[in-house]
């Protein structure tokens, strides 16, 4: 109960500076920083001769001697604006333990102060603390901007499904957790005791000898308390969705409603941060006074600083300036200006590699299976054998399905016919061979859309030609997209059948990518689809489909951006989902 008390006379004193802090800095990373920094990724497209970024060209972008420049000042800028913040919550609630008001002015003020330093060589291991250790390792103190990192999902589902990655990420994992956990007051170190990143480190571990257990058990409080809040913020806005879209309450109320949700939302995002920061230093005060360690900022007045009140309003508005000229630049370069879409009147889900959660993954009970759900498209991969026969399968290699430790080009059609596919996910499914793709056209024509990936390895021959020409023998062109990774793949697919769909999988995607030729629809990692993507994409006429996508906040959030389909592995709830945005009339 002490510490309770304690952390919330911390949290408490400056509380309306609290909040309007917070409430100010996400606004200021939004027009400032991510402009600033994503405009520096723009520029070095511009400078590589690019209009978009995607696995095709990275190399170029990569090559481009303007890229790297551009993208360790964005890195250096990120870092600061999350620094900036945890270095602001630190002064924070160091003010508040002293009896001291502080306004949102003086805190800017002196923050920028200790925030600055990281510029100096020796705080630059500070960056990949700030935007890579702790988000990854979701410790209880971050930065407010951060909490949302995440992978792209298709790498986490790469790394899952391999046993050696996944014991290698989960060592990492605990690994990072440790030292993560071990630098937990080295931020307090840097900013209170002005130590730089390598003394702050070392003051940190000290600090914490003895005293691990204590820190573990209120991080997991935290933990817990944060999770509470996101199930809240879920719960509410899942009601006030609910209600929004079937209309039962009166327009008054709903407003009423949707203006209740997202207040809640905005102080929950605005109080949760800093009150886990008022928790650790709660905690570091303890353990300083404890061990007689001196905190040695004070909150005197500052002196004199030389400059003129004509020269801080000219620093003001040049900052101002720069603010309004990054922030005008991104709206204007993304689109924001242009009304949206109107969004597809029906999103359709397709079943991922045939709906892989409820029977094996691209075996024609996987495909039965998703039209049983009522997907409105199949997708699945082709490989070719050493013979020239199309066959599915999402790997080069049998073994993970089969057992059989050969690549597809290494064996022929009569070597892998009879072998079993189907037990390595359940028992039951012994009978699942390896199909064909003439197979899957045949079970599904008629019944589902099909989006087949081709997956050229270097090794076969006509490819694309032989899938666009048993395509055209199953009269499938209308109903079906041929997609690959390779863009070059697409070009010839274009040109054995001009006329035959295709859509590019991307799993990076960023600018202009709607004015590709040869693609009509773009099938892109959910990581990188934003609203203006999307619009973009619409805008020329074509088609945007997000992978793989089983988590439902992202659906809801890919849906709101109005996009065209959901590639997934759980079909039923993405089409539950998908209806709630887009009721049926």
């Amino acid at each position: 109960m002490n510490f309770i008390r304690s952390t919330w006379r911390l949290f408490a004193y400056n509380l309306r500076t609290v909040f309007l802090f917070e409430a100010g800095f996400q606004i200021a990373f939004a027009i400032l920083f991510v402009p600033l920094s994503l405009g520096l990724i723009d520029f070095a497209l511009y400078a590589a001769g690019l209009s978009y970024l995607c696995d095709a060209n990275l190399t170029t972008f990569l090559g481009s001697p303007v890229t790297w420049p551009c993208a360790l000042f964005a890195i250096l800028l990120l870092s600061l604006g999350s620094l900036f913040e945890m270095c602001a919550l630190v002064l924070l609630m160091q003010a508040g333990r002293m009896r001291r008001k502080i306004g949102v002015r003086e805190l800017a003020n002196r923050t920028f102060e200790q925030a600055v330093r990281i510029v100096y060589p020796r705080n630059w291991l500070l960056i990949p603390f700030v935007l890579l250790l702790v988000p990854l390792t979701n410790l209880a103190v971050t930065s407010s901007v951060l909490t949302d990192f995440r992978p792209p999902e298709f790498i986490m589902d790469f790394i899952w499904e391999n046993n050696v990655l996944s014991c290698a990420l989960i060592a990492l994992f605990v690994a990072l957790y440790i030292h993560a956990f071990f630098l937990a007051f080295g931020v307090h170190f840097f900013t209170l005791r002005n130590e730089d990143w390598m003394q702050a480190r070392a003051s940190s571990k000290r600090l914490l000898h003895g005293a691990r257990w204590m820190l573990a058990r209120r991080i997991l409080a935290l933990v817990g308390l944060f999770a509470a809040e996101a199930a809240a913020v879920a719960l509410i806005g899942i009601f006030t969705l609910t209600v929004l879209i079937e209309g039962d309450a009166s327009p008054v109320a709903s407003i009423g409603l949707a203006v209740i949700s997202l207040g809640f939302l905005i102080i929950t995002q605005c109080l949760l941060t800093p009150f886990s920061y008022a928790a650790l230093s709660c905690t570091f005060y303890e353990l300083t006074d404890k061990k007689n360690i001196p905190v040695d900022y004070r909150f005197e007045p500052s002196g004199p600083t030389g400059r003129t009140p004509f020269a801080k309003r000219a620093t003001a508005a040049a900052l101002a300036l720069i603010a309004f000229a990054s922030s005008t630049s991104y709206i204007t370069s993304h689109g924001l200006f242009e009304p949206s879409q109107e969004p597809p009147a029906r999103v359709e889900i397709t079943a991922h590699r045939g709906g892989a959660r409820t029977a094996p993954e691209n075996t024609l009970a996987a495909f039965q299976q998703a039209i049983d759900e009522g997907a409105d498209w199949v997708e699945l991969d082709v490989q070719q054998t050493a013979d020239g026969v199309l066959m599915v399968m999402h790997d080069a290699n049998l073994k993970r399905t089969t057992g059989l430790d050969k690549n597809f080009w290494e064996v022929t059609y009569n070597e892998i016919k009879d072998l079993d596919n189907g037990s390595w996910f359940d028992p039951a499914f012994a009978d699942q061979r390896v199909c064909t793709l003439e197979e899957a056209l045949a079970l599904c024509k008629g019944k589902i859309k099909m989006n087949i990936e081709v997956k050229p390895d270097g090794h076969g021959t006509d490819l694309e030609r032989k899938t666009v020409d048993l395509i055209n023998a199953y009269g499938m062109r209308d109903h079906v997209a041929v997609a690959s990774i390779s863009y070059d793949a697409l070009v010839r697919v274009k040109q054995a059948d001009p006329l035959m769909p295709t859509m590019y999988d991307m799993t990076l995607a960023y600018g202009y990518l709607s004015h590709i030729p040869y693609v009509d629809y773009f099938s892109v990692d959910d990581f990188f689809v934003t609203r203006q993507l999307v619009d973009d994409a619409h805008r020329e006429g074509k088609i945007v489909y997000a992978w793989t996508v089983n988590d439902p906040a992202n659906m809801a959030r890919l849906l709101s951006y109005g996009i065209d389909g959901l590639v997934t592995d759980d079909v039923t709830a993405a089409r539950e989902m998908a209806e709630d945005f887009h009721p049926a009339d």
